[in-house]
């Protein structure tokens, strides 16, 4: 890096240090904003006006009336290296009308002490936030880009999929939105995930299966229900599937032990676990939905098989089918973008990048469309905080450690779309 680039690079961040108070403004506004899955239009509008606000070109890709994607664009010179900057805007199912008070207060966003605290800044409009404040930064300084460089705010990264009554373009599973990205033309050489990462490197993801155990039964009136001795064609569907959960908990465990293995630059632990049990009494039926992670490059096929094997081995008839398959990818010729992740990382902490946690490894997330389309793409970002204000106690961070991922973010998109020489 000449003198003049580690000058620009110094002036770059510094002036990011004055945007902390903007930071959070910015966290606040959009964390306090309702937007769930399929209802992230809000979010998006917000996210156009502020970047058009700022200099920065920026429009909407619709998806339904409810919901859609916003594009910010800084434009390179054309000699240069593109990157896509991408964070979700949807933070999971709306709120139930049952929902506590805890769930409702979780759901936006509040500072307390030297964290900044809410499910939907965490997951993930905290990074989405770093990443506008990084391009205003840039623009700002009136710094031209040899390449393009694209920011994306997109919906349904947490998407339902289609299943029973839940149906139609609202329930797509999880990646539609940067699918719907990169499906109208935004595409570029690299891609940049900002989600939570340690500050780690994430360059690989589990893919995800969700898969239906249909345990048909019988009904019987209760005064002539005749409780056979072992479990058969005739038992209450209910109880069948009772006994099926638990052997199904006992594959899970075998399963994550069996496909836990590393690869260049973590680790995966595949985990497994049924999420959700439902039949009815009047027709005598019991569904069993398994969340289960997969490692890239296994057949969801094998899987689905090794689940109708233990309802075999129980003795309990039942119907296993796959309703939803997210593949997971490893990174290939993202080698640019680490490098210039590494390089940005390494100035502002003076530290190699960690390993990333294997939870984060583990789980699906936008880095695999664009990988799966042949956009090299890794994910970055801070560090998640425990917190005594959710059941998950893990929906806060540091505000320090996001602004430190803004640098990070802002130094990344110089060091790989590179500065073109002025006028």
């Amino acid at each position: 890096m000449s003198a003049s680039s580690t000058e620009t690079h110094r002036k770059l961040l510094a002036s990011i240090d004055g945007d902390r108070e903007d930071l959070v403004g910015l966290c606040l506004a959009l964390g306090n904003m309702a937007t769930p899955h399929a209802q992230e239009r809000p979010g998006a509008e917000f996210v156009r006006a502020w970047l058009s606000t700022n200099g920065i070109d920026a429009w909407l890709q619709p998806i339904t009336e409810r919901s859609a994607n916003v594009v910010g664009h800084l434009p390179g010179s054309g000699d240069g290296t593109s990157l896509i900057v991408d964070a979700h805007l949807d933070t999971g199912p709306a709120l139930s009308a049952d929902a506590t008070e805890a769930d409702r207060r979780i759901e936006g966003a509040w500072v307390d002490g030297d964290l900044i605290i809410g499910k939907g800044v965490i997951n993930d409009k905290g990074q989405l936030c770093a990443f506008m404040i990084a391009l205003r930064a840039i623009r700002r300084m009136g710094l031209q880009l040899r390449g393009d460089c694209y920011l994306a705010g997109v919906a349904f990264e947490t998407g339902r999929p289609s299943v029973g009554d839940l149906q139609g373009i609202d329930y797509p599973g999880e990646g539609f939105g940067s699918r719907w990205l990169v499906d109208r033309g935004i595409t570029a050489d690299f891609a940049l995930v900002g989600e939570t990462s340690g500050f780690g490197i994430i360059k690989a993801e589990c893919g995800e299966a969700s898969i239906k155990v249909h345990v048909p039964g019988k009904r019987v009136y209760t005064p002539r229900h005749e409780r056979p001795d072992t479990l058969g064609p005739a038992s209450n569907a209910f109880v069948k599937a009772a006994h099926l959960v638990i052997a199904i908990e006992q594959w899970a465990i075998a399963y994550t032990r069996r496909e836990t293995q590393p690869f260049p630059g973590g680790q995966f632990v595949p985990r497994a676990q049924v999420v959700k049990v439902s039949g009815s009494e009047a027709l005598g039926w019991c569904d069993i939905h398994v969340d289960v992670r997969i490692v890239p490059g296994k057949n969801p096929e094998l899987v689905r098989r090794e689940i109708a094997q233990v309802a075999a081995k129980l003795g309990v008839e039942a119907k296993v089918s796959v309703y939803q398959y997210s593949r997971g990818h490893v990174a290939r010729g993202a080698e640019p973008l680490v490098a210039a992740i590494e390089a940005a990382h390494r100035d502002l902490f003076g530290t190699a990048t960690p390993t990333p946690p294997a939870a984060e490894t583990s789980m699906w997330r936008d880095v695999n469309v664009f990988n799966e389309v042949g956009i090299p793409s890794v994910c970055y970002g801070p560090p998640r905080q425990m917190e005594p204000f959710s059941g998950a106690r893990d929906r806060a961070m540091k505000i320090d450690d996001l602004l430190s991922a803004t640098k990070v973010y802002a130094a990344t998109i110089l060091n790989l779309c590179g500065i073109a020489p002025a006028d």
